[in-house]
């Protein structure tokens, strides 16, 4: 008989572990001891060699489904003359912290089937949960996971909770956020002139609320919503002039999957998504009609089903809500209690409370579905704090991220921790956000950065906060943001080659000090060089174009078709605009020059009238993708030059735009069809030239799923391996993990 001492490291806390470790050495006869430390779950076994090795064996396939294992070392063995019980020993503290922390999780189905029982103690709980589901990323101060350091701490489990949590052979032992009507949190709801009501009452006047075309108020998981009956065209005007919110897409949460399928069309991708533990927003094509005012000029509409208890109640007989971020405009959401009265007091008619603190609120996931497979346009709730694994181990390392969709990044040992979505990072609120949640996960996996590694642009804000964070003394190290999407897509592929990279977005400062955005590079995670570029242009006012698109549908017009022929068509498409149009043209060769794709897909928005100014970012480019499922005809654009040194000239489809003037649909599909072709075509030229056949695609242009479709097609007809974003976002918020993943390999090489 031995003695086996083994540390287990990874998401092996908060997905009930410890719990598991013990069921399966009652299986097998074991005795021992499992506890929480600092470094990981440890793990004292004790019997014969051979049933410690099954042991071994079964907690690698039997383990929780939310569980990962990364490691498992034996840090001693030695014989025994006999084996004890197996316990759950205390958590230890150590002086090294390698837990990694589970996201927050969808309630599970057992926890429901309590909820529905009348004779249940437990019955129409809001806040029920177990070791399979519940709150953690948004609950927890610090590690190792236990309730003191959670918001949980604040209440004082009851005998018949406590009982649970100590027995070994309950769900619920070792639920950190376990509680009962009779000792957890509580709900309340609060509406000016009205008493507050608590628990089911309160539940009830928000429900009332709503059917009547009330807007509430209601705190949830990782912060607040404000929720609405989505036939109330009154409820959401008043919604969108409250929220300075004029056309981006509202998310409804539904009853359940029946009510999911009489708004949109669910294949298998989209029930797998809405049903998972992680539970996003998932885009679902349309069907029948909603209200203009939930997703206008989209073809698909976000839905989301319960995730919560509390919303499982709310939504019982409603088939759908509008559940959209309790904040305003640009400005982070809204977490806590005082500030939703304060900030929202004028908005909403009533508020949903409840007295669990939310220690690290986090937004809703964004996800769409694309054949088997996704892609996720906002990561946070449910995927956030999984880190990426890399192929090799690095430094600690802080990444500053992007601007605009703005995220920071963390590594230790071959992880790298990327934070959520924390927003746009030009706004002071969003800038305060990314600073506490920084300290957080620096606190958190006790990460003191030994560099920091920020974007190109020397303006952006979010280096100049994660440097005051950091500390001003430290190295830091500039990395060029489609670098960054290059690396971030071959670090979550644990790649490190040389890569054909097709970066598209709308903007990033390029090394020569234009506005890239359109690029084909070669390159990993040592360095690149830019190979090709789609044709630039002028940007007439600079970012006051990217609001005004068809300011550079202009730009694009005069460089298609000269002067004298685009300020024909000008007139045409904008017969009120004629002054604006004659002073653009006189300044047009003085503006900043693009090669962004991002805006090529604003310009042919503008040239097809859908629109002329946008009010959020993407508006242009997701109206012209949602056009799109029509009839098409290939104009091929012509790639300029060699596999070494090429353009993409996009004047041929311009042309074409402005001689057939095509409707929406026919001219909106030929543009996704010939921007496809000539991304292929581009490749087959650097294939030709440099005999590389990997291609990795990133930037925000690939969220949209009728491009990546064909294109990951056509690629993969002719003979090249595509990459793509699987677990992070193809947008700018995966800046931060490409930053990451450089400036861990420039610093082992460095060291080496």
């Amino acid at each position: 008989m031995i003695e086996k001492h083994i540390i287990v490291t990874g998401v092996v806390q908060a997905v009930g572990f410890r719990p598991f470790c013990a069921k399966l050495a009652s299986r097998w006869d074991l005795g021992g001891s499992v506890s929480n430390t600092s470094e990981g779950v440890k793990l004292v076994l004790q019997g014969h060699r051979d049933t410690i090795d099954n042991y071994i064996r079964d907690l690698y396939i039997s383990k929780p489904d939310l569980a990962e294992i990364h490691t498992l070392e034996v840090l001693e063995e030695f014989d025994c003359e006999k084996k004890g019980p197996f316990v759950i020993g205390p958590t230890v503290k150590g002086t090294g912290q390698r837990v990694l922390l589970p996201p927050d999780i969808a309630t599970c189905s057992k926890c429901v089937q309590e909820m529905d029982d009348l004779g249940d103690r437990r019955y129409r709980y809001p806040f029920i949960n177990c070791t399979d589901c519940g709150p953690r990323f948004s609950i927890v101060k610090g590690l190792p996971y236990d309730r003191p350091q959670t918001t949980m701490e604040s209440f004082p489990m009851c005998p018949q909770c406590a009982a649970e949590y100590g027995d070994q052979e309950d769900r619920r032992f070792h639920a950190q956020p376990n509680g009962c009507p009779d000792c957890g949190p509580r709900i309340w709801s609060h509406k000016e002139g009205s008493e507050d009501l608590y628990d089911q009452e309160g539940l009830e006047k928000c429900r009332q609320g709503l059917r009547s075309g009330e807007i509430w108020a209601i705190k949830g998981l990782g912060g607040f919503h404000l929720a609405c009956d989505p036939k109330s065209h009154r409820a959401l005007e008043l919604l969108r002039e409250a929220k300075r919110r004029p056309h981006k897409p509202f998310a409804l949460m539904v009853e359940n999957l029946d009510a999911a399928a009489s708004i949109a069309c669910l294949e298998e991708g989209e029930k797998r998504l809405l049903e998972s533990p992680r539970r996003p927003i998932v885009l679902c094509p349309i069907r029948g009609e909603i209200s203009p005012l939930i997703a206008p000029n989209q073809d698909r509409v976000g839905i989301m089903l319960p995730y919560t208890p509390l919303h499982r109640l709310i939504m019982e007989g409603m088939v759908a809500l509008v559940m959209t971020s309790g904040n305003l405009a640009d400005s982070p959401l809204i977490s806590e209690n005082q500030e939703a009265l304060s900030k929202l007091g004028k908005i909403v008619d009533g508020f949903l409370l409840h007295d669990r603190d939310i220690h690290m609120k986090i937004d809703d996931s964004l996800v769409a579905p694309w054949g088997d497979r996704s892609v996720i346009m906002r990561r946070a709730r449910g995927y956030v704090p999984n880190p990426v694994h890399t192929s090799c181990k690095m430094p600690q390392i802080l990444a500053a991220g992007g601007e605009m969709k703005s995220t920071f990044s963390l590594t230790r040992d071959n992880l790298i921790f990327p934070s959520q979505y924390l927003g746009d990072g030009k706004e002071i609120a969003t800038l305060e956000y990314y600073k506490k949640t920084l300290k957080h996960f620096m606190r958190l996996y006790e990460i003191v950065p030994k560099a920091i590694i920020h974007d190109f642009h020397p303006l952006y804000m979010t280096t100049k906060v994660a440097k005051e964070v950091a500390g001003e003394d430290i190295p830091s190290m500039a990395v060029q943001h489609h670098h960054a999407h290059l690396a971030a897509c071959l670090a979550e592929h644990q790649r490190n080659e040389p890569t054909i990279g097709v970066i598209l977005d709308g903007t990033g400062y390029g090394t020569d000090g234009t506005i890239w955005g359109g690029e084909f590079l070669l390159g990993d995670l040592s360095g690149f060089s830019r190979v090709g570029h789609l044709m630039t242009c002028p940007l007439p006012g600079g970012d006051r174009s990217v609001k005004e698109p068809w300011r550079y549908s202009l730009s694009l017009l005069v460089r298609a078709l000269g002067e004298d022929k685009a300020l024909a068509r000008a007139r045409e498409l904008w017969p009120g605009r004629e002054k604006t149009i004659e002073l653009i043209l006189k300044t047009l060769e003085e503006a900043p020059v693009t090669s962004s794709c991002g805006r090529l897909f604003d310009g042919v928005w503008g040239l097809l009238a859908i629109g002329e100014t946008v009010t959020y970012d993407g508006q242009g480019a997701g109206e012209l993708e949602a056009k799109s499922g029509g009839s098409w005809e290939d104009i091929p654009m012509e790639i300029v030059g060699s596999g070494k040194d090429f353009i993409v000239d996009w004047r041929p489809f311009i042309r074409w735009l402005a001689e057939e003037r095509p409707s929406v649909e026919r001219g909106s599909s030929s543009f996704h069809l010939s921007l496809s072709r000539a991304i292929t075509e581009s490749c087959l030229r650097v294939k030709e030239a440099h005999g590389i056949d990997t291609v990795a695609l990133s930037g925000g242009v690939w969220q949209n799923c009728r491009l990546l479709d064909k294109t990951v097609t056509d690629l993969e007809e002719r003979g090249f391996s595509v990459l793509t974003h699987e677990r992070t976002s193809p947008n700018d918020e995966s800046i931060s993990i490409g930053q990451a993943a450089i400036g861990g390999w420039r610093w082992k090489k460095e060291e080496a």
